[in-house]
């Protein structure tokens, strides 16, 4: 992807499910950050999990070759984050606030995100990590 000084993001569901699935008051800037991933400026990741959630969601509002194609667009446009068995049962000793954000951050570690991207911001209270919503991120990249 980008050079290596580039941010490295990591994406949660609810953004690339904004992206994907054209989701209205949230869309414009899911396509921001996707427009920056495709014009190299930021790397991206984001788990398996997510893009399985995020077919079963297209699969309701596109026939199967438009969810497919889109499918395929995303896993081209990503890195792919595995999750495993140690990173679920890790989730559960952590006694997280939200047990998905913490397999989804788990997930993200061996790609080193500088940030996370999310509308769900308190999902990862108990990470140390940089948390931003789309919009943040955004407006961040415009000062740049």
């Amino acid at each position: 992807m980008g050079g290596e000084n580039t941010m490295n993001v990591f994406l949660d569901t609810n953004v690339v499910i904004d992206f994907m699935g054209e989701r209205e008051g949230f869309f414009e800037d899911a396509a921001s950050i996707f427009a920056m991933i495709e014009d190299k400026k930021i790397n991206a990741s984001a788990s398996a999990l997510t893009i399985v959630n995020c077919a079963y969601i297209l699969k309701k509002a596109f026939n199967s070759d438009i969810m497919l194609n889109k499918v395929e667009a995303l896993c081209q446009m990503l890195d792919v984050t595995p999750i495993d068995r140690n990173q679920l049962m890790n989730a559960v000793q952590i006694r997280p606030y939200d047990y998905e954000d913490a397999v989804q951050f788990l997930s993200a570690q061996p790609y080193h995100p500088d940030v996370i991207i999310t509308r769900d911001k308190k999902g990862f209270k108990d990470f140390d990590i940089l948390v931003m919503t789309p919009a943040e991120f955004v407006n961040k990249a415009k000062q740049q």
